[in-house]
């Protein structure tokens, strides 16, 4: 096997929620001490939205909009998935390309894996078994883990623990001006143009980061890929 098939994969999702996610919630519930009807209408409106806005955060009433990945030798590969059957062929592409490799990523272990371990689930796509242990390092590469000491969100610093944020800090420029949580919003425009450009903005730069910490290292002919 060559130095390329074992090579690291760098791996990064983007999600919505599910057009029938309401199938399976339950309905929210106004406060108690409400009285006013136009208040008590208010409070699930606003209660509706923010559940709305966490759909694309919860693997099981989400879907995977977007996979896309690098590795050596190849230029990022970013595949957009307008519905379910596109997201069961893209995740059974990954888990192909992933054979045998590190998966690397920025919040693997706490996002994206479980999100696509349990997708898998659902769409009834095989799917490796992954050593999601906190401190492990076996077959998974966390940047956010290996940045934060294990710490994660419990280390309160100054700085943001974003992506962004750490590839400023070691001066990786970052040009990309959308914001994950704006995805949901561009997909349900069918804006699939910009899911694509933000994606592989960060697929190239998780990968940066990733040389810069070690977790990928470049030869020299794949350097400037």
């Amino acid at each position: 096997m060559s130095w390329s098939d074992v090579s690291p994969i760098v791996v990064d999702i983007e999600t919505c929620g599910l057009p029938n996610a309401a199938d399976y919630l339950e309905p929210v519930q106004a406060d108690k001490r409400l009285k006013d009807p136009e208040k008590i209408k208010a409070d699930l409106a606003e209660k509706e939205q923010a559940r709305i806005d966490k759909l694309a955060l919860d693997w099981n009433v989400g879907r995977i909009a977007a996979i896309g990945w690098w590795t050596a030798g190849e230029d990022t590969t970013v595949l957009v998935n307008t519905d379910e059957t596109q997201e069961a062929e893209s995740l059974e592409i990954f888990w192909r390309r992933a054979k045998h490799r590190t998966i690397v990523g920025f919040n693997i272990k706490g996002f994206d894996l479980p999100f696509m371990v349990q997708r898998s689930r659902y769409l009834g796509i095989a799917y490796p078994t992954l050593d999601f242990s906190k401190y492990s390092r076996k077959g998974i590469a966390d940047l956010y883990l290996e940045l934060t000491f294990g710490q994660g969100t419990y280390d309160q610093g100054a700085m943001r623990r974003s992506l962004g944020a750490f590839c400023k800090r070691f001066g990786i420029p970052v040009s990309d001006e959308v914001k994950g949580a704006e995805i949901p919003a561009l997909v349900a425009a069918g804006d699939w143009a910009k899911v694509r450009a933000h994606l592989t903005s960060d697929v190239d730069l998780t990968r940066a980061l990733a040389i810069k910490l070690g977790a990928v290292v470049m030869e020299p002919e794949n350097v400037g890929l």
